[in-house]
C-alpha cells in the first residue's frame, strides 16, 4: 500500500505554518502552538522568544502551585518575565546564564567507577555491606561503593579538569547514602565560580579564579580576531572554555545546587573567611544617631556573616544573572515594585527600534523601524552582551513630572510637537504582501497580469490603474486603501457552470488580485519577483509608511510606566527652565507613588549626571548604587541635588509654584498606534447566516451592541432606540409574501416586455 507523497508534505506544511499539530480536519482537537513564527519586532524580543519555555498545564485550571516561583528557579528562570493573564507563571523565560544540557555518553563514567572499586549491582549483597553508598547513573542503580567521599572527589576533579563533560551532574546525598550522576540531555544548568575545598591546597576557601586567569582574559580583549571564524577564534583565545578547563567555573543543575553551599559575592566570601576561619572581629554596626555616621544611613547594608557555614563550595558570578533577556534591559530593577518589572518585560517586546541590521533587505510581513534610535544614558552591564547598544529600541527624552494643563491625566502624556516635527519617535512601517501562481488542474496556471473588465469577471472595487502590464505596482508609486497592488487572474475552465449570472461569453478569467489593506497607505518600497521550489512564479511587494507620533499613540518608560499622548504642545507652549530647556514629555506625578517605580526616578537622576558628564551611567541591579551617591555627583555639577528645576509656564511666562523634577529618561515607542485601531462603520458586509454585520476591523465589521448595552437601554425605557439598534441597523430585511398562502415567496412580480403582470404561484 503506497501513500501519496503530497498528503504528508501538505500535512507537515499545514502543521508548521499554523502550529496546530495534527490533521487539518481535526484542527479543533490538535495541539496548538507547537511551531511558532519567530518574533522579529525588536532584537530583545527575538532573543527572548528563543529562550521561552512552556509548562503544558491547562490554562483554565485554578492551580496556583505550577505558576509560582520556586526556590530551585534561582538563576535558571527569570523571576520577572512572564505573561499577564491565563499563561502567567506557566510560560517562563530562561535566565541569562541558564544553559540546557545537550547530553553525553554514560558508559565511560560507569567504566571509570567500576575500575575504582565500585561493586556492580549484580554482585551486591546488602547483608554483607548494609552501609554502602548506592550509585545511580541517569536514574538507574548501577552499583555500590564503600568509600563515597573519595569517589565523589575523584569524579569532581575529573569534571573540573575537563576529562569528563562539564555538563555532567554529580550529587552526593549523605543522608540517604546515594551518589547520583546525570549525563542526559534537557537539564537546565548555570555556571558558578568554584571555591577550593581541598585542605591540602594553599588556596583553600579561596576562589579558584584568580589574577592569572584575569590577565589571560585581558590579553583576549586585546587580541585581534577580526575575520576569523568561530573555531579559529576559540582556538586563539583563552575565553570561557579556558575558564571551564581550569576549573574556575562549573555548571550546576538544580539538583546538584541543593548539595552545594553558594556565597552571593566574593566580598561576602572574604568577610566569612576573615571572621569564621581567621577569627577576626566582625565589622561593628554603625550607630546612625551619631552625626559622623548619618551620611552612611542610605548605604547598602551588608548581610551579617553566617557563622554556621562550615565551607562554601561555589560563588555567584553576579546576582543580576537571575534575570532574563527582557528584564536585563530595565535599569535598577531592584528599586521597582516587582509587577512593574513584569509589565516592562512584556512591553519591551513591543518597542520599536532596529530589530535586525539588514532590515532594508528583508521582506518581513510587518516591521517597524525607529528613525533615530539611541542607546540609553542609563545602561546595565547585560545590555552590552544583548547588543542593545547596537540595536536599541527607544530614545532619551527630556521628561518633566508635572501637572500641566490637565491633558496628562490617567496615564496620558503631553508631548512636545516641535520635538515630533524634528523627528522624535518617528518611525517607518513596512508591510509585505505575498502572492504566488497556483496550479489549477494539470496544465492550467494562475497568471500575474493587469486584469481587464473585458475578459475578467469578479473584479474588485479598488483601482487597477497603478498596475504595470506584469501585474505589479512599480517601486516608488504611492498607494492607498483598496488599491490593487498585485494583479492576478485564474482561468475559468470552459465546462464550468455560469457563476451566478456573472459569466459572459467573453469572460475567460476570474480576478484573484491582492488589494492593499483598506486602512493603510504609503509607497511601494521594494518588489521581489522569483520562483518557488515547484518552479511557479512568486512575488513579494513591500510597502513603506512613515508613522509620526500623534494623539492616542502609546509610549512607555523601561519601568512599566505606559501612557498615551493626550495632547501635543508646540515648544513655545511647553514649560521651560531658566536655561530655556523644554521637556519632550510631561508625565503625571500620580503615576509614581502607588506604582512605586523608584527606579524611574533614579534612572532620570543618573541620566542627568550622564548627560552633563558625557558618559553612560551604570544602572546594573544589585550593585549597591544609592540615590545619595548619584545626588552628590549632580550637586557637584551645580544642579539641584535631587533633580528639581525651577520652571516657567509656557502659556503665561509665570514661574511655576512648585519645583519640577526634570531630566532625561529612556522612552520606548510601542506598536499600538491610534491609526491602526480607529474604526467606524455606517454600512458594510453582513453574515450570510444571521444577516447581522460581520465582526472585526479588518473585515469592515460592525460594533457589537452587547447584553449590557441592551440592559441600559431597557433601564432607560428607550424602546424605539432599542428597536433601531437591535433590529433596523442590525438584521432587518425584506421578503416577498404570497398573497394567497401568506408564505415567503421566492419570486414576487415578473414583468414581461408586453407589460403582462404575473404573480408567483404557491
Amino acid at each position: 500500500m503506497a501513500i501519496k507523497g503530497s498528503i504528508l508534505t501538505n500535512g507537515l506544511k499545514y502543521s508548521l505554518a499554523t502550529g496546530n499539530w495534527g490533521d487539518q480536519k481535526k484542527a479543533a482537537s490538535a495541539k496548538a502552538g507547537v511551531s511558532q513564527v519567530l518574533n522579529r519586532y525588536t532584537y530583545a524580543s527575538t532573543l527572548s522568544h528563543l529562550r521561552r519555555t512552556n509548562t503544558p498545564v491547562g490554562r483554565d485550571g485554578k492551580l496556583a502551585k505550577p505558576r509560582q516561583l520556586h526556590n530551585s528557579h534561582w538563576g535558571l528562570v527569570c523571576p520577572a518575565e512572564t505573561p499577564e493573564g491565563q499563561a502567567c507563571g506557566l510560560v517562563k523565560n530562561l535566565s541569562l546564564m541558564c544553559y540546557v544540557s545537550v547530553g553525553s555518553e554514560s558508559a565511560p563514567i560507569i567504566d571509570y567507577m567500576t575500575g575504582r572499586n565500585m561493586e556492580l549491582l549484580e554482585e551486591y549483597d546488602p547483608m554483607m555491606n548494609p552501609t554502602a553508598t548506592k550509585v545511580f547513573v541517569n536514574g538507574v542503580w548501577v552499583g555500590t561503593h564503600d568509600n563515597p567521599q573519595q569517589l565523589v572527589s575523584n569524579v569532581q576533579e575529573l569534571r573540573r579538569n575537563g576529562t569528563l563533560s562539564y555538563e555532567m551532574s554529580l550529587i552526593r546525598d549523605i543522608r540517604d547514602r546515594e551518589f547520583k550522576i546525570f549525563t542526559d540531555a534537557g537539564r537546565v544548568m548555570r555556571p558558578l565560580f568554584t571555591i577550593e575545598n581541598d585542605a591540602k591546597k594553599p588556596n583553600r576557601n579561596h576562589m579558584i579564579f584568580n589574577r592569572t586567569h584575569l590577565e589571560k582574559l585581558l590579553i583576549d580583549k586585546e587580541t585581534d580576531t577580526s575575520g576569523l571564524n568561530d573555531e579559529d577564534r576559540a582556538s586563539r583565545q583563552y575565553g570561557w572554555k579556558g575558564l571551564l578547563h581550569d576549573g574556575c567555573v562549573e555548571y550546576l543543575d538544580a539538583e546538584e545546587e541543593e548539595s552545594a553551599m553558594i556565597v552571593m559575592t566574593p566580598e561576602e566570601l572574604n568577610d566569612w573567611r576573615d571572621v569564621v576561619k581567621e577569627g577576626m572581629p566582625e565589622a561593628e554596626k554603625l550607630d546612625f544617631s551619631k552625626p559622623e555616621n548619618r551620611a552612611m544611613r542610605l548605604a547598602p547594608l551588608k548581610p551579617p556573616v553566617n557563622r554556621k557555614v562550615n565551607a562554601y563550595t561555589h560563588c555567584e558570578i553576579h546576582p543580576a544573572m537571575i534575570l532574563g533577556i527582557c528584564a536585563s534591559i530595565i535599569p535598577f530593577p531592584d528599586h521597582n515594585q516587582s509587577p512593574r518589572n513584569t509589565y516592562q518585560s512584556a512591553m519591551g517586546k513591543q518597542a520599536m527600534g532596529v530589530a535586525i541590521t539588514n532590515y532594508a533587505l528583508r521582506m518581513e510581513t510587518m516591521m517597524n523601524v525607529l528613525y533615530y534610535p539611541q542607546k540609553p544614558l542609563a545602561t546595565t552591564r547585560s545590555m552590552e552582551y544583548l547588543r542593545f547598544r547596537e540595536l536599541p529600541a527607544g530614545q532619551n527624552a527630556i521628561v518633566a513630572i508635572a501637572c500641566y494643563s490637565g491633558y496628562n491625566q490617567e496615564d496620558s502624556v503631553i508631548m512636545n510637537q516641535s520635538s515630533i516635527d524634528r523627528g522624535l519617535f518617528r518611525s517607518l512601517f513596512y508591510r509585505a504582501y505575498t502572492e504566488q501562481e497556483k496550479r489549477i488542474g494539470v496544465n492550467v496556471l494562475e497568471q500575474f497580469e493587469k486584469p481587464t473588465r473585458m475578459d475578467t469577471m469578479r473584479m474588485k472595487g479598488g483601482t487597477y490603474d497603478k498596475l504595470d502590464d506584469d501585474g505589479i505596482v512599480a517601486p516608488g508609486v504611492r498607494v492607498s486603501g483598496d488599491d490593487i497592488i498585485i494583479g492576478k487572474t485564474a482561468p475559468i475552465p470552459n465546462d464550468e457552470n455560469k457563476e451566478m449570472g456573472q459569466k459572459m461569453a467573453n469572460h475567460t478569467k476570474r480576478d484573484v488580485s491582492t488589494p492593499l489593506r483598506s486602512t493603510e497607505n504609503g509607497l511601494v518600497d521594494q518588489v521581489l519577483f522569483t520562483t518557488n521550489t515547484e518552479g511557479l512564479r512568486f512575488v513579494k511587494v513591500r510597502t513603506r509608511t512613515t508613522k509620526v507620533p500623534q494623539i492616542g499613540d502609546k509610549f512607555a518608560s523601561r519601568h512599566g510606566q505606559k501612557g498615551t499622548i493626550g495632547i501635543t504642545y508646540r515648544q513655545e507652549d511647553m514649560p521651560f527652565t531658566r536655561d530655556g530647556l523644554t521637556p519632550d514629555l510631561v508625565i503625571n506625578p500620580h503615576a509614581i507613588p502607588s506604582r512605586m517605580t523608584i527606579a524611574h526616578l533614579v534612572e532620570c537622576l543618573l541620566s542627568k549626571v550622564g548627560a552633563i558628564d558625557a558618559q553612560e551611567g551604570d544602572a546594573t541591579p544589585f550593585c549597591g548604587v544609592t540615590v545619595d551617591q548619584v545626588s552628590d555627583l549632580l550637586e557637584a555639577a551645580n544642579f539641584q541635588k535631587r533633580g528639581f528645576e525651577i520652571m516657567y509656564n509656557g502659556h503665561t511666562g509665570r514661574k511655576l509654584r512648585a519645583q519640577i523634577f526634570l531630566g532625561p529618561t529612556y522612552y520606548q515607542r510601542l506598536r499600538h498606534m491610534v491609526d491602526d485601531k480607529i474604526h467606524a462603520r455606517a454600512r458594510g458586509p453582513l453574515q450570510i447566516l444571521t444577516r447581522q454585520p460581520v465582526e472585526g476591523r479588518a473585515r469592515d465589521g460592525g460594533l457589537r451592541f452587547g447584553e449590557m448595552e441592551r440592559d441600559c437601554m431597557i433601564a432607560h425605557g428607550a424602546a424605539a432606540f432599542l428597536k433601531e439598534r437591535l433590529f433596523e441597523v442590525s438584521d432587518a430585511y425584506r421578503v416577498h409574501v404570497c398573497d394567497i398562502c401568506g408564505l415567503m415567496s421566492p419570486i414576487a412580480y415578473v414583468f414581461f416586455p408586453f407589460l403582462l403582470l404575473l404573480r408567483a404561484t404557491c
